[in-house]
């Protein structure tokens, strides 16, 4: 079993270290190491991390900095928490999660862990530090843990970058904590990250002040209960003082930290639960699908293959596929794991390609790699060696990376067809046409085969979604042969996701009804041309080419947001007061306050999406939209990724 100590110290060899992806995500990975190496430096002299046994926890860390950074900033050695192992620094710093699991282990370390009394025990609460856990630290034996530590506080590592053009929250759990907890802090801690994304905009200097005349306001435009909520939390953030325990940094940003949004645009998930429900078809989307793309991506499980599994778990990290069916080699290992970082130009390129289409684009950089090979020796000059030398590295690197991703790419798709194929024949036609009176025969028989059990579960969300909801009598057959396949656990998620509105009896008589309003998709399909025809696949023009032929409802929304400039929408103004822009009143303010906002160049929007995002519905915002310059989330969501989420009633 591989120790937290030792997935520390493998961090160093991973590419965190280098800052890769568009403008904004560089700026906010600095940021976040600003805060980081801020933290550490504070601490005069060497110092131990003890890592908290929560393996997100790190891998959120070295997402910002592996073990050569840190070392750089003084940290001379890294432990595991349930290691016990003492430390001979002057300074130990605890990274641990905002849970009382972690704070159980910490009071266990300091009862059992013999370090020298004079070394200060610091902890740092990543990404924040949630107050029951401070109060519980505070109360524990009367105080008598808190007494030993010299220092509590947080290093608010809130967003995460993906793919090099995303800002994630990494919170996948954020829908059913709201709809079957209402655990309504979640929105808070959205408010609080999108007060980050302002202080970003505000030359990249974290936490200034909001009174101060210099700064940069920006209009905040929402959509949805979630979305004004969070809204409304943020205009009162921007008018009171952040929290002084917040781990502050002090460095002068250069001008390339700065994040250059002109407007935030929030919107809710659960305005479209339909979507993440659906096969993602694009390249990185159907990667998410088979393989499941993790914090940093990671894989999550490997599909189910004829051969026989190992009697033990196989741990595996950085997105991960089995060698021999990569390498296609017989005599190989059946077991062994290959780690394939997607965070290269190549898997840049390509993740938005459909996976039908994929080979044009794949056949464009093949060109260009033959171009750049293509040189006559005999007539080059020394420095025209001299050059080309220098060049080969980058043409060999590229020309592996195009071989990787070709092989991904077959991968993908043949399990697409082997397995999925039926499962995307059914969806098309529910959307097409959906019938709430009846069972539909392919989720009726694979439900009776015991296949996946989330692709059941998905297939059955699909058809209530697009039929407005199932008749009594038809969702409680289905109720009994998941039963009868997967047993009560199986029925438990099916009423979880009722709760969740993802499944809806017809009437709304019955005693499961979520608070959310429900999606209405025969009235949105129309109303939004979501079914265009003659879509592309290999020349998109349409956000429907994502799911081949059906365009996600969030786009749609958004870029008629953006066609009329977000009129209709709520509004207000970060560090102002609040405005709805259907008052006159409030468009003769907007317009007065054009110039102090930038709303005038169209440019520089950034959508963040309440509730995750797929990987399918980013490809269509980055087609359709081209004034959106960020897209943050809090979570890169599949079906999978949302139903694995659900927790307890």
């Amino acid at each position: 079993m591989v120790s937290a100590a030792e997935e520390a110290a493998a961090a160093a060899s991973s590419p965190s270290n280098v800052i890769e992806g568009t403008p904004e995500v560089r700026a906010a990975v600095e940021y976040g190491r600003r805060l980081l190496f801020s933290a550490l430096d504070g601490l005069d002299g060497d110092k131990t991390i003890v890592w908290d046994a929560d393996r997100n926890l790190m891998q959120r860390v070295n997402l910002f900095a592996g073990t050569s950074l840190l070392s750089a900033h003084g940290v001379v050695a890294n432990h595991g928490i349930e290691t016990r192992k003492a430390a001979d620094t002057p300074h130990v710093v605890f990274f641990l999660s905002p849970t009382v699991p972690s704070l159980d282990r910490l009071c266990d370390y300091i009862d059992n862990v013999k370090n020298d009394p004079k070394t200060l025990y610091q902890v740092f609460f990543i990404p924040e530090a949630w107050y029951v856990v401070r109060e519980k630290l505070k109360e524990r034996q009367g105080g008598k843990y808190a007494a030993r530590l010299e220092s509590i506080r947080e290093i608010p590592l809130s967003w995460l970058p993906r793919d090099g053009e995303c800002l994630s929250l990494s919170q996948p759990q954020l829908p059913s904590r709201l709809l079957l907890n209402g655990d309504w802090t979640l929105l808070h801690k959205c408010a609080v990250a999108l007060n980050q994304l302002i202080e970003l905009s505000n030359d990249g200097r974290p936490n200034p002040s909001p009174s101060a005349s210099s700064e940069r306001k920006i209009a905040v435009y929402s959509r949805g209960k979630w979305s004004q909520d969070i809204a409304g939390m943020l205009e009162k953030l921007r008018n009171s003082k952040s929290d002084s325990e917040t781990v502050k940094s002090n460095t002068t940003p250069s001008s390339s930290t700065k994040i250059k949004i002109n407007r935030i645009v929030v919107i809710d998930r659960w305005i479209d639960p339909l979507t993440p429900m659906l096969t993602q078809l694009t390249y990185a989307g159907l990667l998410d699908e088979v393989y499941g793309i993790g914090m940093v991506n990671s894989i999550k499980k490997i599909p189910n293959r004829q051969v026989k599994r190992p009697p033990f778990p196989v741990t595996i990290s950085n997105f991960s596929v089995l060698q021999a069916e990569f390498e296609e080699k017989d005599d190989a290992d059946p077991f062994m794991t290959k780690e394939i970082y997607l965070t290269d130009e190549i898997f840049s390129r390509l993740k938005h390609s459909h996976i039908n289409g994929i080979g044009s684009d794949v056949a464009a950089i093949l060109t260009e790699l033959r171009n750049d090979e293509n040189f006559d020796k005999d007539t080059m000059s020394v420095a025209e060696y001299a050059v080309l030398v220098k060049k080969m590295p980058r043409i060999l690197k590229r020309k592996t990376l195009t071989s990787t991703h070709m092989r991904l790419a077959e991968m993908s798709r043949a399990q697409l067809y082997r397995d999925l194929s039926d499962n995307v024949k059914a969806e098309k036609e529910l959307l097409e046409n959906s019938d709430g009176d009846k069972m539909m025969p392919f989720i009726e028989e694979a439900i009776y085969d015991a296949s996946d059990l989330n692709r059941g579960l998905r297939l059955v969300a699909v058809h209530s979604l697009t039929a407005g909801g199932l008749k009594p009598s038809v969702l409680q057959s289905y109720r009994r042969i998941i039963t009868h396949s997967y047993g009560v656990s199986a029925l438990n998620k099916l009423l979880k996701m009722q709760k969740m509105g993802l499944v809806r009896e017809r009437g709304g008589s019955g005693k499961v009804v979520c608070e959310y309003a429900p999606l209405l998709y025969p009235q949105m399909r129309k109303q939004y041309d979501q079914l265009p025809a003659n879509v592309s696949e290999t020349s998109p023009t349409d956000a429907a080419y994502a799911y081949s032929g059906f365009a996600p409802l969030i786009v749609r929304i958004l870029e008629e947001g953006d066609r009329l400039r977000w009129v209709g929408w709520q509004r207000v103004v970060a560090g102002g007061s609040a405005a709805t822009p259907t008052d006159a009143t409030a468009d003769a303010a907007a317009q007065r306050l054009g110039a102090r906002l930038d709303e005038s160049d169209d440019d520089g929007t950034a959508v963040f999406v309440v509730g995750g995002v797929t990987r399918a519905e980013v490809a269509a915002i980055r087609c359709r939209l081209p004034n959106v310059r960020l897209i943050a989330t809090t979570a890169m969501l599949t079906g999978n990724v949302l139903l694995d989420s659900i927790t307890t009633i």
